[in-house]
């Protein structure tokens, strides 16, 4: 918004009061002027009137539902200085006239009073020092100006005799003023005056008689020149009065229509946003049921060899199709800017290994000759964006199959064309023989929505999305692609991306830690520490999130371990304000149990706070500065430590005959699940949606349960409300049986949305059966 519109801030208001913005909610409702309750028109008013950082807000009543509540205003703001100079609140260039704005109150919204004779911030207060011209008073010019009437008012100020005139601004508690500071216009005709007399006196003298008439003569026109000099200024002001009043009613217009513009906007991609929502969950529903059929397959011991074969390339690509879903739902990112790029170590054989064994088994299909070419030496292992990089080959060589008919082929092939400063450039070049492109039609094959002619899209179904979202994917990258095609006889695409070299030449022992699996979590409220930390992982092919405060921690942690993906590590400072990094540590372990190593970042001596750190759950203390290698090595010890102490504390539920109740509408969703949990001798109770879970879970004795897999949306009562009442249940069990959420709702806010409802963990559909397992085995009592 900052960028695109020059506005500060772009919001919506509930009927609660409650600030919605892109960084989140805020709840400073009451130092806004406008009054969400009662609000009926448009309004503009002035944010931090009272400091020199002063914004316009405009504040315009809507009417939107949002996740239950109801949206009842949508405001921006803008910093006054911006709205200033898009009005042109200057001075003239001969110091004569001024234009400003106040308010009815008198505060200048240019931080300038009286053009800037007066060093008091507040108007009316300077005009109490003016001596008014006759028929003027301070108690009139108070009145009409804080009623909002229109006027002038005539004065001397400090020995200046000034003018000022005010109308009011429609729809505010403005007022545009203009002044006119008639000293100095009268200085400026009074020396063209005595220059014209001095010279009329001197030819006077040497012509006395002949002359006299003719003086008298100069006189008048002398006279008559002034008037019509001063009439003239005086039409002028006027007409610059009248202009900035134009200015400022355009100023009001396209203000007006740019609110309209982005409440348009907004409501777009909310649309967009409810679309992605909603497709995700109808996809990733009978995704549930492919992958959790091929996992009880694939587990049956009767399965023959050759159908397990099949089982395992259907599961292969079913977890593509999955990866699939999750970048469509990145689309809304990388329109807005947001799409985060990993810097994570990699094995570039096993990339390959897996785009190989996807496209030569389609190519086989359709009778097409696939081939993967390495020209030079490549690298074992690379640091970048893995799941980009197998995208954006994806993308091209899905086409390159698609497009070339039987009989056809299909080259990918693989250089490293350049070295340098710890970083390597590799460029891929897939060519196919098939149906090509045109040359009117190459330069636009990377716009979205773009297709040469309707029958190829007919033919092979294509959406038009995929090359447009593979070029900004490699741009991101700070790559370049380009592509060269001749009508029937095929498509060259050449793909060039820059990756940093990793040190790392072949897999490490079992259990060495892989830089690239860690996911580590830096908290320190100095944001240049922030960036140190995150470059220094990165440059060792570690991915790392950043938290500027223990409470923001606490809250991604919360996320994290709701979904069953915890931080591997979390690097926390120790002087923090608010909340120190001890307090943050024992928060966050109270959440994550032993999942996580916790270590503690400190320029200072940790000795006076070691057994209060130890005691909170801290596992170590790393000093500052931060370096890769400390951060690695240290991590290997805290792991060592963990595991021996988990051997010998942890004790995980046994999950034999216990049983569970499933609530899911789908049937074939939940027969599959009842198998899955079946197969470990758990005994399973189905409700077909959240008000017969409840009624179940009612009916049943004190701790029949030992858990409720819970779906979130079913008919009748979805899953949260389930949820919801079961917790508010009079009986023991209701509020500490684990209640796991089975949904295809993926977005953080649904993660949000399930904590608050009471649930304990959240699980995306499809769901992996170790994840599930595991997730029942920690929060089963044992």
């Amino acid at each position: 918004m900052k960028r695109l519109y020059q506005l500060d801030k772009f919001a919506f208001v509930d009927t609660e009061g409650l600030i919605y913005t892109s960084m989140g909610t805020q709840t400073n409702i009451d130092e806004y002027a406008f009054d969400y309750k009662t609000i009926s028109e448009p309004e503009i008013s002035i944010f931090n009137l009272d400091t020199p950082e002063k914004k316009v807000v405009i504040a315009v009543p809507v009417n939107l539902p949002f996740e239950g509540k109801t949206l009842s205003v949508c405001f921006m703001e803008i910093d006054m200085k911006v709205m200033l100079a898009g009005a042109s609140m200057d001075s003239g260039s001969d110091g004569a006239t001024f234009c400003n704005i106040y308010t009815m109150d008198g505060i200048a919204l240019s931080n300038t009073v009286l053009g800037g004779l007066s060093s008091d911030k507040n108007l009316l207060d300077a005009m109490k020092n003016a001596e008014y011209e006759q028929g003027y008073s301070f108690d009139s010019f108070v009145r009409d100006f804080q009623s909002g009437k229109q006027g002038e008012v005539s004065f001397t100020y400090d020995g200046i005799h000034e003018t000022l005139s005010y109308v009011p601004v429609s729809g505010t508690d403005w007022l545009l003023t203009y002044l006119i500071r008639e000293s100095v216009i009268g200085d400026e005709i009074s020396y063209i005056s005595d220059g014209i007399v001095s010279r009329n006196i001197i030819q006077a003298v040497i012509t006395v008689l002949a002359m006299l008439g003719m003086f008298a003569f100069i006189i008048a026109q002398t006279r008559h020149s002034s008037m019509l000099l001063l009439e003239r200024e005086t039409a002028e002001a006027e007409a610059e009065v009248r202009g900035k009043q134009e200015e400022l009613e355009q100023l009001e217009d396209q203000s007006r229509l740019l609110s309209e513009a982005l409440t348009e906007a907004e409501q777009a991609n909310k649309a967009k946003t409810a679309f992605l929502s909603s497709m995700s969950h109808e996809i990733r529903t009978p995704m549930n049921a492919i992958i959790g059929l091929d996992n009880i397959a694939l587990n049956d011991p009767d399965t023959p060899a050759k159908t397990r074969e099949y089982l395992e390339k259907i599961g292969t690509f079913a977890d593509h199709l999955l990866e699939l879903i999750n970048d469509i739902l990145d689309m809304s990112r990388i329109e807005s800017g947001r799409m985060i790029m990993k810097n994570e170590e990699f094995s570039f054989s096993e990339l390959l290994q897996a785009v190989n064994t996807m496209f030569s088994g389609q190519a086989a299909e359709k009778g097409l000759d696939y081939q993967c070419r390495l020209i030079g030496e490549v690298d074992d292992y690379y640091i970048g964006d893995n799941m980009k990089l197998r995208q954006v080959l994806i993308n091209i060589l899905g086409n390159a199959v698609k497009f070339t008919p039987t009989g056809g082929h299909v080259e990918l092939q693989v250089e490293r064309t350049a070295q340098f400063s710890g970083k390597s450039t590799l460029c891929f070049r897939i060519a196919d023989t098939g149906i090509g492109m045109s040359r009117e039609y190459l330069p636009h094959v990377f716009d979205t929505f773009s297709q040469e002619d309707s029958s190829s899209t007919n033919r092979y179904g294509s959406s038009g999305l995929g090359m447009a979202i593979t070029k900004r994917i490699v741009e991101m990258m700070n790559g370049e692609i380009r592509a060269e095609s001749e009508k029937g006889k095929g498509t060259v695409f050449t793909v060039t991306v820059t990756l940093d070299s990793s040190d790392r030449k072949e897999a490490g022992p079992e259990g060495e830690i892989h830089p690239g699996d860690m996911a580590v979590l830096v908290i320190d409220d100095d944001p240049i520490a922030c960036e140190h930390a995150r470059l220094v992982l990165e440059k060792a092919g570690i991915a790392s999130e950043i938290a500027p405060s223990g409470q923001e921690a606490i809250e991604m942690v919360r996320l994290r371990h709701a979904r069953r993906e915890p931080y591997n590590l979390i690097l926390v400072d120790w002087k923090m304000p608010e909340m120190d990094g001890v307090e943050t540590a024992r928060r966050i372990r109270s959440i994550v149990g032993n999942e996580s190593a916790i270590i503690i970042l400190t320029a200072y001596r940790w000795d006076d706070v070691l057994d209060e750190a130890v005691q909170a759950g801290v596992d170590s203390f790393i000093p500052k500065p931060l370096f890769a290698a400390a951060v690695l090595e240290e991590f290997r010890s805290t792991l060592k430590r963990k595991s021996n102490s988990t051997a010998q504390n942890e004790h995980r539920a046994d999950l034999t005959g216990r049983r569970i109740l499933l609530a899911e509408d789908i049937e074939i969703n939940a027969e599959i699940m009842k198998m899955l949990l079946e197969s470990r001798d758990m005994e399973v109770d189905i409700a077909e949606n959240g008000r017969i879970a409840v009624e179940k879970f009612q009916s049943s004795p004190k701790d029949w349960y030992c858990a409720i897999l819970m779906d979130m949306r079913m008919p009748e009562m979805d899953g949260l409300e389930a949820t919801r009442r079961i917790r508010a249940m009079d009986r023991e069990d209701a509020g500490n049986i684990p209640i796991i959420a089975m949904t295809a709702n993926a977005f953080d806010e649904d993660v949000q949305r399930s904590l608050q409802a009471g649930l304990n963990a959240h699980l995306s559909k499809p769901v992996q059966p170790e994840v599930l397992f595991d997730t029942l085995e920690s929060l089963v009592r044992a």
